[in-house]
């Protein structure tokens, strides 16, 4: 995994550590059911997304765009409460428990597929005079000719930004810890 250094400041030191299948909203994990398909171009999509999509391929010049675009989502969050500090944290492990999973569930489908790259981010947007923190993710592989999708994490100086490789996604991701109900 790598990051640049706004990504620890406002997701906190890992995590990584901590993400498990509580932390994947019922959609991501919808999306990660369906799985991965290539499309006649060559491209990597997520089916649910790819169904979703409503652009058109041709209006890109090159196949990481294209992908960006049908892989890119928001992470949920409107049920996020508390200082804007935790939901960037929350959010932080929602986006991460996701790339796990879907990164995961693409090594297992397709092992021969090209590298792939998941890309989170967090910004802060001015709310009313408050900062609320917003996340997004998307998902694409390297074809050659093409730029990465992200040349320079540090560049990156709106938010906080990680990128999780489908090599480190070998193992799924762990099962949600069981709830403790005090009597």
């Amino acid at each position: 995994m790598r990051y640049n250094a706004r990504f620890t400041e406002l997701a906190g030191a890992s995590p990584w550590d901590h993400a498990s299948h509580r932390d994947l909203p019922a959609s991501f994990s919808l999306a990660v059911d369906e799985g991965w398909t290539r499309d006649d171009r060559g491209a990597w999509l997520l089916r649910r997304f790819q169904a979703a999509y409503s652009g058109s391929p041709e209006a890109f010049t090159d196949l990481t765009g294209y992908e960006a675009a049908v892989n890119g989502r928001g992470i949920p969050g409107l049920d996020l409460t508390g200082p804007s500090r935790s939901r960037a944290a929350d959010l932080a492990r929602r986006g991460v428990a996701f790339s796990l999973a879907a990164l995961y569930r693409l090594n297992e489908e397709h092992p021969d597929h090209p590298p792939a790259v998941a890309y989170l981010t967090i910004s802060a947007v001015d709310m009313d005079d408050e900062d609320v923190h917003v996340a997004d993710i998307t998902f694409v592989t390297v074809h050659e000719g093409d730029p990465p999708y992200v040349k320079d994490l540090e560049q990156v100086t709106t938010g906080a930004i990680l990128a999780i490789d489908s090599a480190e996604c070998r193992n799924p991701l762990p099962p949600a810890p069981p709830i403790t109900i005090r009597a």
